[in-house]
């Protein structure tokens, strides 16, 4: 994040609590003490998440919350081995896996699934929730853009409880996937 979306993210949070007191030197504190490290969206997404049960908020449970929504996102998806010819050198073996780990953190450079072309067999289909409805299939290969759920690559989509959606995916994730047209409704 940087300084000015650290303001504008107070901004955000003092919107979304405003019985809460912030100051005008608590954008520089926050970035400061912590929201530098943090992606913008990640902060309003873990925000949008804490309004909900908290009456106050602290900057402590903010980067909590942005803690758990990367980790939900590197546990979907294996972090892939840095380069082969890295593995003589264990520093810059170490910095490369963390790298990968800090991008997918953030959502980015997932690892694409490999494919054997073979179908699924009964237990994965299963521990998927036994849905293999194609169209689903095909959405979670695009991130979520509707702002409650964000579903990353390879994860279904969630209404704004955190519960799996009956349908296969959102109507904005099923168009950003290419599935849906603009105007069409599913």
């Amino acid at each position: 994040m940087t300084p000015v979306e650290a303001v504008k993210f107070v901004q955000y949070v003092s919107a979304l609590w405003p019985q809460q007191r912030l100051e005008d030197a608590t954008p520089d504190a926050w970035y400061a003490a912590g929201l530098k490290d943090v992606d913008a969206a990640d902060a309003r997404d873990a925000a949008n998440k804490l309004v909900v049960d908290k009456v106050f908020i602290s900057l402590a449970e903010l980067l909590t919350e942005v803690k758990a929504i990367r980790a939900g996102r590197i546990a979907l998806a294996p972090v892939p081995a840095p380069p082969a010819e890295l593995a003589d050198e264990p520093v810059a073996y170490r910095e490369a896996f963390h790298a990968s780990l800090r991008q997918m953190a953030r959502g980015f450079a997932l690892p694409k699934q490999i494919t054997s072309g073979a179908e699924p067999n009964e237990a994965y289909t299963a521990a998927r929730g036994g849905d293999r409805d194609p169209l689903r299939v095909e959405a979670i290969r695009v991130p979520c853009p509707w702002p409650p759920c964000r579903a990353v690559v390879g994860a279904g989509c969630v209404d704004g409880q955190g519960h799996r959606l009956p349908a296969p995916a959102h109507e904005a994730r099923l168009r950003a996937a290419g599935l849906l047209e603009e105007g069409a409704s599913s």
